[in-house]
Order: structure tokens, then sequence, then C-alpha cells
């Protein structure tokens, strides 16, 4: 590298190689930069940005807890926090979109209708905050690796004979039934896929 800005400087020609390592120094120290702005904004940019005068910024990061009191703004800090407090606050910001919410009417319907949307509401937050996979993901997910360990299965069955081939059969049907108590039914891996030919692959085998 010291050698390649020795020669730029210098205006002399740079190798292939020469110059692909320029390209990506100048790209890793090019992110380095980028988030170390993004972690010290001066307040009058923040201030340009938002739109608001530094009294109403620090009265909101201290009602809504966002770090904007510091000499600088930390951006992903901010980002964190506020998605933090709209997963937090989800169901009270999602109550102004149904009546049925806000009433001061109350029923065991209505009640266990208000317990189902908070229940949702925690769902999503938790999805969005990657502490929840949906279901068809993960099956699907299962069902791209399980096609895999088939067509391995196939290979060593040709390789070695029967009896290894019988080990991962083994395991795949233990597989089968761990996936289905943990994830409900699931596709049979075991006798369709094993005699899968490579023409015949899944979609989503790539996975």
């Amino acid at each position: 590298m010291v050698v390649a800005y020795g020669k730029l400087l210098r205006k002399e020609a740079l190798s292939r190689p020469e110059r692909a390592a320029l390209v990506r120094f100048e790209k890793v120290k090019e992110e380095r930069l980028r988030w170390q702005y993004y972690r010290s904004i001066p307040k009058k940019h923040w201030r340009k940005m938002s739109g608001r005068q530094a009294k109403t910024i620090l009265e909101q990061a201290s009602r809504y807890g966002l770090p904007l009191d510091g000499p600088t703004i930390d951006l992903p800090k901010v980002v964190r926090a506020l998605h933090d407090f709209l997963a937090a606050n989800a169901y009270k910001l999602s109550r102004g979109d149904d009546p049925l919410l806000t009433t001061a009417q109350t029923s065991p319907a209505l009640e266990r209708y208000r317990e189902e949307r908070a229940l949702l509401a925690q769902l999503d937050r938790m999805e969005r905050q990657q502490e929840l996979v949906p279901l068809e993901e993960i099956r699907f997910c299962l069902d791209g690796m399980a096609h895999h360990i088939c067509k391995a299965c196939e290979t060593l069955e040709r390789k070695y004979g029967n009896e290894v081939a019988e080990v991962v059969r083994d395991a795949i049907r233990n597989f089968e039934a761990a996936a289905e108590e943990m994830f409900g039914e699931v596709r049979p891996l075991s006798d369709d896929d094993e005699s899968t030919t490579a023409d015949e692959e899944l979609p989503h085998s790539q996975l």
C-alpha cells in the first residue's frame, strides 16, 4: 500500500493489483470516517436538520430519553434509542387508529380484543428487534438445509455403501422429529428428497 501511494504521488503507473489494493484501502478509510462522523455530529448541524431550537431538542431528549444533550450528537445511539422508544410504545402509539382501544366502554369480549392487540404489538416489536423469526422463514431454511443433507447422503451411499448412508438417514429422521416438535409439521425430508436428482433441485436449494 505504501508503495502504491508512493507511485501515485509520483504520478507513476500502477499495476492492476496495486490499483485494486488502493481502491479497497480507500473504501475502508471512507467507511471508517463515515462512522466517525456519525458519532460526532455538531449540535448546530442537528438543529438545522431537525428544524428545532436547542431548548426544544433538550426538552425532547429529557422527555423521551433520547441522547441529544451531549456536546455532540452520537447518531447510532440516537437511532437505537428512537427505535427502542417506538418498540416500547407500539401499543400506545397504535391506539389512536382503533376506536375499540380508546372507547370508555368495556366488556369481556372487548378486553380480550385489547389483549390480542397488545400481544400483536409485542410480537411485532420482538420481530423488529430481531428476537422473533417468522415460522415460515425457519421452515424455508430448514427445508433447504435438509435438501443438501439428503444429496450428500446419496453421494455417501454411492461411494461407501448403504451402511454409511443409513447413519445419515437416521440423523435425518432425528432431525425431522426434533423439527416437528419445535416448529410443528414440516415436509418429510428422507424419502422424496433422497431421490431428487440434480436437475430437479428445489428453487430454494441454494440456501
